[in-house]
């Protein structure tokens, strides 16, 4: 530990010398200072040999109010406690805020280390970033009988912890590729030719296929597919910008790099969605007249009780409507002589739905929008319905309302309201 080496014995009483303790300047001897006050000699020591008082309350760097004590002491809770816990390790040091301890070893220890004995281990790929560790399903220090690949454990993907192995291999007949029986004359030479030819072609083709399937063991445990629950709940994070559709689209690419590749890949779409989101939501700003962070953030803040208020006076009006319907005269009247104008249902509206920070809005025109916003769809299913249409209007070369009903499984007077924009802005024809 760091703090034992403050902690020196007296040469001639054994006990531990603390400070401040003598040190013989001619044969190199410690002594406590009761040992040195009754004048014992011990070896080649002599009382009247030159001595010095030794005392560890000096500095270790320039510029620095920390005595040499107070580092060692500082090091050793460091490694008992572990970097980060500041409470604990100001606790060990006694005269230090955990605040002075943490900027203290990251100025001396971490930014500007002088001595080449503190200083930090070479900056490589093992040392800075960790292997990453094989998600499992059952604690392998735990379980007696190792996890079998049977159908009350899909979520293993067939992988057995205990062996690092997979219980069904994948192509797994790749081995019976010698299992076919070749009958051949031993006396024509070009038949031997051709056996060996044969036969090189045959561990050619194993290797090869043996290649997939180790690639594809690599691929599962590097990027932790051996759990699809795990990876199905990480791709929850990009559902605010990515849409659920498009990062498992994107999960194909991940045999194509390591495991920090393909996240560095999901973070940059995401941030770069968002910030699509962000340009978009200041470009709205803008055509509203709105010109500072304040304004904006006053204008949400309106907007959010201007819906609410609208929202209670909607709910108002239809209470005293069917109010007022239930106690008319005029209704029963009707009602009596059969009369169905007055028990006509009223329709119901729904407000427009908000779509501005939504995934794919920046992809819309402002006809888009209005439609998206008015018939409640999200833009990208929009553009996927859409997408959709087209081809099959090129396709069929026309497209009937009958048949965008059939392709488009959503609301009917949506998908009506969406082929009528389609066919006035010219991207389907009718028959």
């Amino acid at each position: 530990m760091a703090n034992d080496l403050l902690q020196v014995k007296c040469d001639i009483c054994d006990e531990i010398a603390h400070e401040p303790y003598i040190e013989c300047c001619e044969c190199d001897t410690v002594l406590c200072c009761s040992c040195f006050a009754s004048g014992k000699e011990k070896d080649n020591h002599r009382n009247d040999h030159k001595y010095a008082i030794r005392k560890n309350d000096f500095p270790l760097f320039e510029n620095c109010n920390w005595s040499a004590k107070e580092e060692c002491k500082l090091l050793n809770a460091l490694s008992n406690y572990g970097y980060g816990n500041w409470e604990e390790i100001a606790k060990s040091v006694h005269t230090r805020s955990k605040l002075e301890c943490q900027e203290h070893y990251k100025k001396y220890y971490i930014e500007n280390v002088k001595y080449d004995e503190l200083k930090l281990l070479p900056e490589t790929k093992e040392s800075l970033y960790q292997p990453p560790l094989t998600p499992y399903l059952y604690n392998t220090d735990l379980s007696i009988n190792p996890p079998r690949n049977n159908q009350s454990d899909p979520l293993l993907a067939g992988y057995n912890a205990h062996r690092s192995d997979f219980e069904l291999s994948y192509d797994h007949n790749a081995e019976n590729i010698f299992s076919t029986d070749i009958s051949y004359s031993a006396d024509d030479e070009e038949d031997d030719e051709c056996m060996d030819s044969l036969k090189v072609s045959l561990v050619s083709a194993l290797n090869t296929r043996l290649r997939e399937r180790q690639r594809r063991y690599n691929i599962i445990q590097e990027h932790g597919l051996i759990m699809t629950n795990k990876l199905l709940s990480w791709l929850k994070r990009f559902d605010s910008t990515l849409s659920r559709s498009k990062a498992e689209k994107l999960l194909s690419f991940m045999q194509f790099m390591s495991g920090m590749q393909f996240d560095s890949l999901m973070e940059s779409l995401s941030l770069e969605e968002e910030i699509l989101n962000r340009i978009v939501r200041l470009c709205d700003y803008r055509r509203n007249g709105i010109r500072t962070l304040y304004s904006a953030r006053l204008y949400n803040h309106l907007k959010k009780q201007n819906d609410k208020v609208y929202k209670e006076q909607k709910y108002v009006t239809n209470m005293m409507i069917k109010k007022f319907d239930s106690q008319s005269q005029m209704k029963s009247k009707n009602s009596l002589f059969g009369n169905s104008i007055g028990s006509k249902k009223i329709k119901r509206t729904l407000m427009p739905l908000d779509i501005l920070d939504m995934p794919g809005y920046h992809l819309l025109s402002d006809s888009e929008r209005d439609l998206c916003s008015n018939v409640r769809v999200i833009p990208e299913n929009f553009l996927d319905i859409k997408r959709v249409l087209i081809a099959e209007n090129n396709k069929l070369g026309f497209l009937r309302l009958l048949d965008a009903r059939r392709v488009v499984k959503i609301d009917v007077n949506k998908t009506r309201k969406i082929y009528d924009h389609l066919l006035s802005e010219g991207f389907i024809v009718k028959p």
